[in-house]
């Protein structure tokens, strides 16, 4: 069959309109100017969702000073839907192999279960750097020789956290009933004036939690990324974002008499009902409004606590799976039954909202003339920031809104492909 593909090679970006997030100082003199640079990550065959940081450019407790190079990798097994041939579980088209798989016990008058050696069908992967959301940093996975991507930026003097995740859309071995599988990863390091210098000790608040919630809301009624569906280019996509009165705020320390709770809310919207999809040459969506499943990820600082419809998860080689117990408390943290989670540092503090849903392919949509809604998971990002104790005297609470990063790396080129399948 044929279908066609696209080749992008983007820049490193962030995105356009973002939080700057609380600084411990009100004056420039608190920031080391740095440059995060992005080196092409690794596909390795897992068989299952998986990413990781390599720990050759970048582990927990490395310290940056003023005009230094940060480098990440990640490696990754993640069934990733995309259009320009990308390294990874059916060549960027997964959900087209899971769609068209053969039965494995399949034979003439054969009566027993129905059973596919495919269940993995479409996932996504997503980068944060401290208050930044970096999407999937916008790699070109295609590339055989990788695209090197680098952003000057300025960060605050202090603790600074990257962090991974990625989640995947997997069914049963009959096609008929869906899950989730997990993975993230994160590393904390620090920027001082220079490279030399040694870095604090980063104070756990034993007894402050932040109570996290998620409210969903139809499209056009988010606050501030309401959308209509009217066109293709609206088509229904994974959509969060941060209760603004609950975004930023400064607490007190808990003590062993008094626990603090932090209550922060997110919104979004996404599809939530049954997957039901259809043959166009190429797997589609039978209906834009039945979309399939979503799922979401809390994350504290680098601990990682995945709740949604009262399950848990625990992490195995940083994969979750499910369990039965209240709670698990790993090397990742504590995974969470309720809505409470710890994980939080004396100082400066981000939660994510990591939201995974399913997304119509803007790019099958545009290059078809929206003819082919090509089913793919997207990821979205609400992010929340939590000063617990006495912010330092110079301090003021910095905020304000994040423009643009100076971009230094390739200019981005777009061009197109055929490819046979």
């Amino acid at each position: 069959m044929n279908k066609k593909g696209l080749i992008l090679i983007f820049l490193f970006v962030v995105s356009t309109v973002g939080v700057v997030a609380l600084t411990n100082a009100a004056i420039d003199d608190n920031k080391v100017e740095v440059t995060i640079n992005f080196i092409p990550s690794a596909y390795i065959d897992k068989g299952y969702c998986w990413v990781e940081f390599d720990q050759r450019f970048i582990d927990d407790n490395f310290v940056f000073g003023e005009n230094d190079d940060i480098y990440f990798a990640f490696s990754y097994d993640v069934a990733l839907e995309a259009w320009f041939g990308a390294v990874a579980p059916g060549g960027g088209n997964q959900n087209d192999v899971w769609f068209y798989a053969e039965q494995n016990n399949w034979t003439a008058g054969y009566t027993g279960d129905v059973l596919y050696n495919e269940t993995r069908f479409a996932g996504w992967i997503d980068v944060i750097l401290d208050g930044y959301g970096l999407g999937t940093s916008n790699f070109d996975i295609a590339a055989d020789d990788g695209t090197y991507q680098k952003i000057a930026i300025q960060l605050d003097i202090g603790w600074h956290y990257l962090t991974i995740s990625a989640a995947e859309l997997v069914s049963d071995g009959n096609h008929t009933e869906w899950f989730w599988e997990y993975s993230h990863d994160a590393k904390k390091f620090y920027v001082g004036e220079n490279r030399d210098v040694i870095p604090p000790v980063s104070v756990k608040a034993y007894f402050n939690e932040v109570d996290v919630t998620a409210t969903a809301m139809n499209s056009e009624d988010l606050p501030s990324q309401g959308y209509n569906i009217t066109e293709f280019l609206d088509n229904p996509r994974p959509v969060a974002e941060a209760n603004f009165t609950t975004q930023i705020q400064t607490v007190e320390e808990g003590d062993n008499v008094t626990t603090v709770t932090t209550t922060v809310e997110a919104y979004f919207n996404a599809s939530d009902v049954n997957l039901n999809l259809a043959d166009a040459g190429a797997v589609v969506y039978d209906n834009v409004y039945e979309m399939g499943p979503m799922t979401n990820m809390w994350i504290v600082n680098d601990n990682v606590g995945v709740i949604w419809n009262g399950s848990a998860y625990i992490s195995v080689d940083n994969v979750f799976y499910n369990t039965t117990s209240a709670s698990y408390e790993n090397d990742l943290g504590v995974i969470s039954w309720d809505n409470t989670l710890p994980g939080l540092n004396i100082g400066q503090n981000y939660v994510y909202f990591v939201l995974y849903g399913m997304a119509v392919d803007d790019l099958a949509m545009w290059w078809t003339d929206g003819a082919v809604p090509a089913p793919r998971v997207l990821a979205d990002v609400a992010i929340f920031y939590i000063w617990i104790g006495d912010l330092p005297e110079s301090t003021g609470l910095g905020f304000g809104i994040f423009i643009s990063v100076s971009i230094l790396g390739l200019a981005a080129a777009l061009y197109f492909v055929r490819r046979r399948k």
